[in-house]
């Protein structure tokens, strides 16, 4: 009997220090056996995962955002990743995400859930990366004096024409890229039938002489982008 009581002692100090859980189970013979339960799983959690087109950040509203397309479905993420800036449209990335709570400010607070981006990490270079390795120039654009337009908004609508760009299939811009020829375009607003838009024109340099190569239709409103159509008259939604 003083022997098991030391061999009952010896295990439970064993599990002590193994951190393992020890139920002992009596035998038929009148000794003990040990029973070890598995561990549980600490490990973090890896999140889910998306592969998605990326479209764009967006740091205006309360929470940092960006934005991607899967398939035909838009989807956003939060994202405090601030230091990461480095996609671009048409990119094709693997975002892990978890579902978490935000709080939307001006509405008493009130709690949502949302996806927040744990990482993000591109898989393949889209039109616009493809454009920037082959052509290495930086477009150049002007305005008039009499538009007041902010930096930030210069910046964005930058790389709205560049995606334009990138993916027209515009035979003389093409050719321009193709020959490494200097690209500019105008900036303006516009207003066309009672909407106002901002009036885009591509254009080259021929012979020292401007000429224009298309025309685009930026919304503000809602970042949708148009080619003008000259012989219909009409506006058709890039979306390449």
């Amino acid at each position: 009997m003083k022997n098991l009581s030391i061999i009952l002692f010896v295990l439970s100090l064993a599990a002590c220090h193994s951190g393992e859980e020890v139920k002992l189970k009596p035998t038929g013979k009148g000794r003990a056996e040990k029973k070890v339960e598995p561990k549980k799983a600490t490990g973090r959690q890896t999140g889910n995962r998306t592969i998605a087109e990326f479209l764009a950040y967006n740091d205006d509203g309360d929470y940092p955002l960006l934005s991607a397309r899967k398939k035909n479905e838009l989807v956003s993420f939060i994202n405090d990743n601030s230091d990461e800036r480095r996609l671009l449209r048409g990119d094709l990335i693997e975002v892990v995400w978890k579902t978490d709570t935000i709080y939307i400010a001006g509405d008493g607070e009130r709690a949502e859930q949302a996806q927040k981006i744990v990482s993000v990490k591109k898989i393949a270079d889209g039109k616009v990366s493809r454009f920037r390795k082959t052509y290495r120039k930086p477009l150049k654009y002007h305005w008039g004096e009499q538009e007041n337009y902010t930096k930030s908004f210069l910046d964005k609508l930058y790389l709205v024409v560049e995606y334009y760009v990138a993916g027209s299939e515009n035979q003389l811009l093409q050719s321009m890229i193709k020959n490494g020829k200097e690209i500019n375009y105008s900036i303006e607003n516009q207003t066309r039938e009672a909407k106002e838009y901002v009036l885009i024109g591509i254009s080259g340099i021929s012979e020292h002489h401007i000429n224009t190569i298309q025309w685009l239709y930026y919304d503000t409103d809602n970042g949708k982008l148009y080619e003008y159509d000259l012989p219909k008259d009409s506006l058709i939604e890039f979306n390449r």
